[in-house]
């Protein structure tokens, strides 16, 4: 009985660690879409000479630029603030 209940109690953990996982990960895809959304929709790709067949090798699902270790300290003077507006956001 005791170890049924400890491989359940370890399992529902681990369950739960799977969830915030795949959380973390969709909130790491959509932030990924919206700002190569934003980009696009900030600057004339054509205008600015970039070639736009290449988009299709760039996706949200890129880990260069995420760092998922360590510890993170967010200078909130450093923060630009920008207003919520759903206009020309990528939809996910």
């Amino acid at each position: 009985m005791q170890g049924e209940q400890e491989y359940a109690r370890e399992l529902w953990e681990e369950m739960n660690t799977c969830s915030c996982l795949n959380l973390i990960l969709a909130c790491i895809v959509y932030w990924q879409a919206s700002e190569i959304s934003r980009v696009l929709s900030q600057c004339d790709p054509v205008a600015n000479g970039i070639d736009l067949s290449l988009l299709e090798h760039v996706s949200p699902i890129e880990w260069d630029n995420v760092v998922l270790y360590g510890q993170y300290i967010l200078d909130r003077k450093l923060v630009r603030r920008r207003p919520r507006s759903m206009k020309g956001r990528l939809s996910v």
